[in-house]
């Protein structure tokens, strides 16, 4: 039984630190685009 809470546990933090993961590189690629588009307004 405890290996089976573990499993579930791992399998948890996993999942959330994955999405958190994900979540990063979304705002770091929107943070991109912005850079690129004023970069082109100015010239």
């Amino acid at each position: 039984m405890q290996k089976v809470l573990a499993m579930i546990l791992a399998a948890m933090f996993a999942a959330v630190s994955f999405s958190a993961v994900a979540g990063d590189a979304k705002k770091e690629e929107k943070k991109a685009e912005k850079k690129e588009e004023k970069k082109a307004e100015k010239k």
